[in-house]
């Protein structure tokens, strides 16, 4: 043989091994990519269940705190009406003395308010509730003060005076001081800390 027969025969083989070792290469490339790719999904879908979990424990734990706010609204609601309830039998039952005083009080603070509004206290209209119809004109001639007494049936207890013209109304009633009172104290009352 040749040199040259010889070199052509090396180089063919050493192609043909060449071609083989590349022809391997790619196969196992591929393999690593098929095996890379599969890992990626696998991967992918453990942290979309992952994620997915946390999700449903991130809504369960929205849910739990919505319904936690829902009762503590529907308690304090509760309290504040079983406040009104018994403030409301304290006053039903409030006895004629003390009634006197409270309303004597409720009329001049009124009066006060209305001479400082520059209206003259005459010919005024004070709405009462029936039970303290007798207790206001008592309380009237008291302190010489004319009026027009009306018995209003939605009063429990306390005033509304009136000027007769209408221009001003100030609502002394239990209910509406109760009212304010409430306002002022339940942020107080249900304050967080």
């Amino acid at each position: 043989m040749s040199l040259e027969e010889l070199k052509r025969v090396i180089l063919e083989k050493a192609k043909l091994e060449a071609d083989e070792i590349v022809k391997e290469a790619l196969e196992k490339a591929k393999s690593i990519i098929r095996d890379a790719e599969e890992k990626k999904r696998a991967i992918i879908e453990e942290e979309r269940k992952r994620v997915l979990g946390e999700l449903g424990l991130e809504a369960k734990l929205a849910e739990a705190r919505r319904e936690a706010r829902l009762i503590i609204a529907k308690t304090k609601q509760e309290i504040v009406e079983m406040l009104k309830k018994n403030i409301k039998e304290l006053l039903d039952n409030m006895s004629e003395e003390y009634r006197k005083v409270s309303l004597k009080k409720e009329i001049l603070e009124s009066l006060s308010e209305l001479k400082t509004c520059g209206f003259s206290v005459e010919n005024i209209i004070i709405y009462v509730s029936p039970r303290d119809k007798n207790i206001v004109e008592s309380i009237l001639r008291e302190i010489n003060i004319n009026a027009t007494i009306i018995e209003d049936q939605r009063i429990s207890g306390g005033i509304i005076l009136s000027t007769s013209s209408g221009e001003v109304y100030i609502d002394n009633t239990y209910e509406t001081r109760l009212e304010k009172v409430l306002r002022s104290i339940l942020p107080e009352l249900f304050k967080v800390e």
